[in-house]
C-alpha cells in the first residue's frame, strides 16, 4: 500500500508497541552497534550547509561556494562524505548579479526534480543581491539556472538573502531575509516563481539569519542564527530558535516573548573548540526516528580552515529542542541509519543472487542485491538506483507492491500505479522495467498489489480490488500477461467481524498484499489485514485444494506485533533461499510512534506439514551496511 510523503514525513501514532518480554521471540532490534563520530563530519570549508537525502538512499549536501560553483558532498551514513562535484560550473553559472556569489543554497525534491535555491550576493550589496532557482534531474546535477525570483529591490526586503523552502497544507512558501527581517511568500505550483498578487510577510525581527523552519508535535519552530558568521575564532554566530502554532507565526520564547521583538532562545552556542556555530541545514531523521543537526562552525585551533561541518542529535524535551550540553559534541554515537527503507517489499531469487524491490516515496522502484540475505548492496538498478522509473511504464503516481518473475529467459515486474495495475518487462533484474506502449491491465475499478502465480501451465493474477473494502481477488492472466480472463476472477478474502484481521472495528476491511505458495497439494495464500499505519497490521494465511479457491483462512495471524515486538508487521512475500528454508520479507513501522519510513524485515518460516509459524528468534532488519 501507498507509504504516505516522498519525504519521508512521519505520520504519528499515539500507540505503542509491545514490550519486548510479552513476545514470544526475540524482538526485532534494528540497529545493534553503537558506533560512534568524531565532529567535524567534514573537515573542509562548506558554509552555511543544506542536506536532502535522495531517491538513492544516499544524502547531499550543498553549501556556500568557497569552492567555485556550489559544492557538492555525498554519504551514505551522515558521517562520511566525499566530494562529488559542483551543482554549476563556469559556463552554467547564474549570470544574473555578475558580482554576486552563490550563497546559502536550500536543496529540495519538487514535483519530481531537485530545485535548488539560492542565493547570489556580495558583501555590501543588500540592495542589489537576490534570490535564484535551479533543476536538475539528478542531486549531483547537472543544475539548470531559471534565473532570478526576486532582488531586494524588486520583493522590497533589504538583504534578501538565506532562503529556505517548505510545503505547508498543500501549499509551497519560500522565507527569507538576513538582519533587516525574515519574511515568507507564497509560491507558484513549480516552486520557480512567486505566486501572483503574492505579497512578502514578516515572521521575526533583526536579530537572525539563516531560515529554517521545522515543525514537530504540531508546534512551527522558527530555527536561525544571530551574531557574527564570518571573523574566524571571534565569530560569535549561534543557532536560535523559537516556536508557534502557525507557519506565519507569531513565533515566541519559552517566556511567551515575541521574536518580532528580537527574542529568541539560544539551542547551540559557541564552545572553546568551535567559534560561530550556526546556519543549520535542514533536520534529519534518522531511521530510529531521532532528528539530527547539521550546521557550520570554526575550529577554535585552527580557525583558518573556515567554516567546517558540525553534526549533532537534537533531543525535544517538554516540546522544546536540544542539543546536549548546549555545545558542540566531540564524539557522538553516530545516527542509526543502514535499515533498507523499503514498504511492501518483495524478494526474488535468480540463481545465486537475491534482488529486493518495494514501495518508497519515490516514483519508480529501487532495487537492492544480496548474495546471502544478509549483506545487501545498493540502490542497484539501472536507472539511477531504480529498476522501474516514471515515464518507462504506466503510471504517474503511486507506485506500489511490486513482484517481480521470469518466463523463459525475461524478467517481468508487475506492480500498482494510480490505483491499477500493470507489468513490465526487462532483460535484467535490475532493469530498466519497460512497456513498449505504457497501459494497465484493463479494469473498471481500482485495482492495486498484484502477484502472479504459475501453476500448471496457467498464470494466475492475485490482487486487490477496492469495492466496498480492500478485496483480495484472483483471475487467470491471458498468456500475453496484458489482461486477465475476467469470467474466471472471484472473490477470495474480505474482512468479515473484528477479530485480528479488524481491530479498530472500521467499516472499511483491509485485506490486501497477497503471495501465494503451493506445498503438497494444498495452495497457501498469505495476507495482511487492518490499515497500514495501525500498529496492528498483521500476517495471516489461508488454504485452498484450487488455485482459484474457495480459501478457508487459518484461525490466527502468523506475523503480528506481539510475536516480533514492532508494530506494523506487514505486506511481504513469501520465498525460498537457497538453502531450502522458507522466509518471508515485510515491513514494520518505523518506530512505535511513527509509520514512515517503514522499515524492511525479514523472518524464517516453518512448516509442520499442515501449519506455518515463525522461527523463534529469526526476525531481523535488512540493512546496507553490514
Amino acid at each position: 500500500m501507498n507509504i504516505l510523503s516522498k519525504t519521508f514525513v512521519a505520520v504519528l501514532l499515539s500507540v505503542g508497541s509491545c514490550a519486548a518480554t510479552a513476545c514470544s521471540m526475540t524482538p526485532i532490534t534494528g540497529v545493534t552497534e553503537h558506533k560512534t563520530y568524531k565532529n567535524p563530519i567534514i573537515n573542509t570549508s562548506l558554509p552555511d550547509p543544506t542536506v536532502i537525502r535522495a531517491q538513492n538512499g544516499c544524502w547531499y549536501l550543498y553549501a556556500t561556494e568557497d569552492i567555485r560553483n556550489t559544492p557538492i558532498y555525498k554519504s551514505k551514513n551522515l558521517v562520511d562524505w566525499s566530494f562529488v562535484g559542483t551543482a554549476f560550473t563556469d559556463e552554467t553559472r547564474p549570470k544574473w548579479n555578475p558580482k554576486g556569489n552563490i550563497w546559502a543554497p536550500d536543496i529540495n525534491c519538487i514535483n519530481g526534480q531537485y530545485v535548488l535555491y539560492y542565493a547570489k550576493s556580495e558583501w555590501g550589496g543588500e540592495w542589489t543581491c537576490g534570490i535564484g532557482v535551479a533543476t536538475a534531474a539528478r542531486p549531483e546535477g547537472p543544475f539548470t539556472d531559471h534565473g532570478c525570483m526576486f532582488t531586494s529591490q524588486q520583493i522590497g526586503v533589504q538583504n534578501s538573502i538565506d532562503e529556505f523552502y517548505i510545503e505547508d497544507n498543500g501549499h509551497k512558501y519560500l522565507f527569507w531575509g538576513s538582519f533587516h527581517g525574515i519574511y515568507g511568500i507564497e509560491l507558484s505550483e513549480d516552486g520557480i516563481s512567486i505566486k501572483a498578487g503574492e505579497k512578502p510577510r514578516q515572521i521575526a525581527g533583526s536579530f537572525m539569519e539563516g531560515t529554517y523552519i521545522h515543525k514537530h508535535d504540531g508546534f512551527y519552530y522558527l530555527f536561525g542564527s544571530a551574531g557574527t558568521c564570518c571573523e574566524g575564532a571571534k565569530s560569535t554566530y549561534r543557532v536560535t530558535y523559537g516556536r508557534s502554532k502557525n507557519l506565519f507565526g507569531p513565533y515566541a520564547d519559552k517566556q511567551g516573548q515575541s521574536l518580532m521583538d528580537n527574542h529568541y532562545e539560544v539551542m547551540i552556542h559557541g564552545s572553546d573548540i568551535v567559534a560561530g556555530p550556526g546556519h543549520n541545514a535542514e533536520f534529519i531523521t534518522d531511521d530510529l526516528g531521532q532528528d539530527w543537526i547539521i550546521y557550520h562552525g570554526y575550529k577554535r585551533s585552527d580557525p583558518d580552515a573556515g567554516r567546517v561541518v558540525w553534526m549533532d542529535r537534537v533531543e525535544w524535551i517538554d516540546g522544546w529542542p536540544h542539543v546536549a550540553g548546549d555545545r558542540p559534541s566531540t564524539v557522538s554515537e553516530r545516527p542509526a541509519v543502514g535499515n533498507i527503507l523499503l514498504a511492501d517489499p518483495t524478494v526474488f531469487r535468480d540463481n545465486d543472487t537475491y534482488y529486493l524491490y518495494g514501495t518508497s516515496s519515490l516514483n519508480g522502484f529501487l532495487v537492492y542485491q544480496s548474495k546471502d540475505l544478509k549483506h545487501w548492496e545498493g540502490p542497484c538498478g539501472a536507472s539511477d538506483g531504480l529498476a522501474l522509473k516514471r515515464g518507462d511504464a504506466f503510471g504517474t503516481a503511486g507506485f506500489w507492491a511490486p513482484q517481480v518473475f521470469k518466463v523463459k529467459n525475461k524478467y517481468f515486474m508487475a506492480y500498482t500505479a494510480n490505483e491499477q495495475i500493470a507489468i513490465a518487462e526487462s532483460e535484467s533484474p535490475l532493469g530498466p522495467f519497460r512497456q513498449k506502449e505504457p497501459a494497465q491491465l484493463p479494469a473498471n475499478r481500482k485495482e492495486i498489489d498484484p502477484f502472479v502465480f504459475f501453476d500448471k501451465g496457467k498464470a494466475y493474477l492475485y490482487h486487490v480490488r477496492l469495492q466496498d473494502g480492500n478485496r483480495i481477488f484472483v483471475a487467470e492472466l491471458n498468456k500475453d500477461l496484458k489482461s486477465v480472463k475476467e469470467n474466471t476472477a472471484r472473490e477470495l478474502i474480505r474482512v468479515n467481524g473484528d477479530g485480528w484481521e479488524n481491530t479498530s472495528k472500521g467499516k472499511w476491511g483491509v485485506a490486501e498484499g497477497p503471495t501465494v505458495v503451493k506445498e503438497g497439494k494444498t495452495y497457501y495464500l498469505f495476507y495482511s489485514c487492518n490499515d497500514f499505519r495501525s500498529p496492528d497490521y498483521a500476517v495471516g494465511y489461508a488454504t485452498a485444494d484450487n488455485p482459484l479457491g474457495p480459501f478457508v483462512k487459518h484461525d490466527e495471524p502468523i506475523i503480528t506485533r506481539k510475536l516480533i515486538g514492532e508494530n506494523g508487521t506487514g505486506h511481504g512475500d513469501f520465498f525460498i533461499d537457497k538453502d531450502g528454508k522458507m522466509e518471508y520479507v515485510f515491513h514494520t513501522h518505523a518506530n512505535s510512534s511513527q509509520v514512515s519510513p517503514r522499515k524492511t524485515a525479514i523472518v524464517q518460516l516453518q512448516f509442520d506439514g499442515k501449519d506455518f509459524k515463525i522461527v523463534e528468534g529469526t526476525a531481523r532488519y535488512l540493512r546496507t551496511d553490514e
